[in-house]
């Protein structure tokens, strides 16, 4: 029940120095590095040149492009798994009742790798390009039945079939469907279908035990991965799902270490929330995505940029963690998002132990700022952020916590 697939590493911060390819790696150090990667092996070790510098085994938090903004996801064809990796879907070459055969982008538009996805690790598959206004996840698709646990169809006619989904057939030109109250599944051409949404409670990627790298490559693509290497040319990784793949490191934006030296908030369950509405309307925060339900976006430096990992809050909302003194540091870039926040303007503050921290920017924040934290939090016992409202009410007050993480 493998899947193969590949990935790759790296993506942005500070100003690109003069040559090749230049990344950004942050790891336990408050300072970051800039250089071009000349080694990165599977234990996460980097040796960067020009400027020379290195990161020590186990201690990477992340690998970026400088010059490059995280891309959204691939609004064409892809597909979506149930770990919440996504890849850009060029055709499909067959199957069988557990695995599909797909022609998947890992970066360059003519740059494509089959895969032999398991069944059990689809979420969702977009045979053509999605609306605009598709939501992230695939329960929350205006044709879906959530309430239910079955597999959904739909056709390109705006049709709707709901049942169980069987196979892809052979050759890969039709999909195996039987729809709810019929004795046999059906033979749907692939090019009557729009999309295939899975049912999640049968949905099963396990993740690794130790430390693994998500991969967000130019296309939009993301993948989870482990055995991550480069020799500053090429970029090889074994996929969580299994199978291997090898790219140019050009075609990669970041690779982020998951499971390592760093804890996302958005894994982690605060011990108090509490969210006060300006009016009648509350909305909750939430974890991985914006406070809209949609992704997390923020114009920075280098343009509108998508991130998978953050915390998304509405004024007012306070979030307080347990940090139990086991961190040194929490770190995340701040900032209203790009699409639903334009117009807002908030108060932020970060509290460490019940102590407001001082940081410059944070009072009056807009969509023109986008704030980078660091704040020691060494053998601190709680930390509290507040999105407070700022003088516009709540209007458009949708802020977004970007790679909000706690480092050891």
């Amino acid at each position: 029940m493998l899947l193969a697939l590949a990935c790759l590493a790296l993506a942005a911060d500070p100003k690109p120095a003069p040559g090749g390819l230049v990344f950004v790696a942050h790891s336990t150090a408050p300072d970051v590095q800039v250089g071009s990667v000349a080694q990165l092996d599977p234990t996460f070790a980097v040796t960067l040149a020009e400027p020379a510098g290195s990161v020590a085994a186990g201690a990477l938090v992340s690998l970026r492009r400088a010059d490059r903004p995280r891309p959204a996801h691939p609004a064409g064809p892809h597909v979506r798994l149930a770990n919440g990796d996504v890849l850009r879907l060029d055709s499909v070459s067959g199957g069988d009742a557990r695995t599909a055969k797909l022609a998947v982008g890992l970066g360059r538009a003519k740059l494509l790798t089959v895969l032999s996805v398991p069944l059990t690790a689809l979420s969702a598959v977009w045979f053509v390009d999605p609306p605009a206004d598709a939501p992230p996840d695939p329960a929350r698709y205006s044709w879906v039945d959530a309430t239910k646990k079955q597999d959904t169809l739909l056709l390109r006619n705006g049709d709707v079939v709901r049942g169980t989904f069987e196979r892809v057939s052979d050759t890969g030109s039709a999909v195996l469907f039987k729809p709810a109250g019929e004795k046999a599944a059906r033979g749907y051409e692939l090019p009557t279908l729009a999309a295939l949404a899975l049912d999640p409670s049968l949905a099963l990627v396990k993740r690794p035990k130790g430390a693994f790298a998500r991969v967000t490559f130019t296309d939009g693509s993301r993948v989870s991965c482990t055995d991550v290497a480069s020799d500053g040319g090429k970029f090889t990784a074994s996929a969580v799902t299994g199978g291997r793949v090898e790219v140019p490191l050009a075609d990669v934006i970041a690779v982020d270490v998951m499971q390592g030296k760093a804890a996302y908030l958005s894994d982690l369950k605060p011990k108090a929330a509490k969210v006060e509405p300006f009016g009648a309307v509350a909305w909750p925060w939430a974890a991985d995505r914006s406070a809209k339900g949609n992704r997390l976006r923020l114009k920075t430096v280098l343009g509108e940029e998508t991130f998978d990992k953050g915390l998304g809050l509405h004024s007012k909302t306070t979030l307080t963690y347990d940090l139990g003194g086991k961190y040194r540091r929490f770190e995340t870039t701040v900032g209203l998002d790009a699409a639903t926040g334009r117009k807002g303007a908030v108060d932020v503050r970060v509290l460490v132990d019940g102590k407001e921290q001082a940081i410059d920017g944070l009072t009056g924040l807009t969509a023109a700022g986008v704030r980078v934290l660091g704040v020691d939090v060494t053998k601190a016992k709680e930390l509290t952020l507040i999105v407070d409202f700022g003088p516009g009410g709540d209007v458009q007050d949708d802020v977004n916590l970007v790679d909000a993480r706690l480092v050891e």
